[in-house]
């Protein structure tokens, strides 16, 4: 009995703070998405991933029950030609982070559901290669604002 206490303290005290680490590495800053017009199929989101950890991780896959689809999209400008890519991943440095904005990489929502409602929330879950999922309430801000 005592050996069991023993080595379930050892487990706590040792192994708990690693465990906790690998759940924290990753933050997501300030998520904000726009309220869409009545009939609106499609949606965006933005945020700031940070990556605290010494290991890189990769956003695999994104998620919310509002919508059918949802992509990690690039805009890209090419020859005075603005166009969205479609990323099947997005790779956070360890100790860096990824910004996703206006104009560059965000996350698409297509087939909504109901239209976003600014002063709402919007439920998001962000599946990670290492660090498994993270589940979020994103702001809908009023069309044309920014936090």
């Amino acid at each position: 009995m005592l050996i069991r206490l023993i080595l379930g303290t050892f487990l706590i005290v040792v192994l708990g703070p690693l465990a906790a680490s690998a759940d924290t590495a990753l933050q997501v800053q300030k998520p904000w998405s726009r309220a869409t017009p009545p009939g609106a199929m499609s949606g965006v989101v933005y945020m700031m991933i940070e990556n605290k950890g010494n290991e890189a991780d990769t956003l695999k896959s994104v998620s919310t029950p509002l919508s059918s689809s949802t992509m990690i999209h690039e805009t890209i400008m090419k020859e005075g030609v603005m166009t969205m890519n479609h990323r099947m991943a997005l790779p956070i440095p360890a100790g860096g982070s990824v910004q996703l904005e206006p104009g560059g990489l965000h996350l698409m929502l297509m087939g909504l559901s109901q239209p976003l409602k600014a002063g709402t929330t919007l439920p998001l879950t962000l599946t990670f290669e290492k660090s498994g999922p993270i589940t979020l309430n994103v702001p809908i801000l009023p069309p044309g604002k920014t936090p």
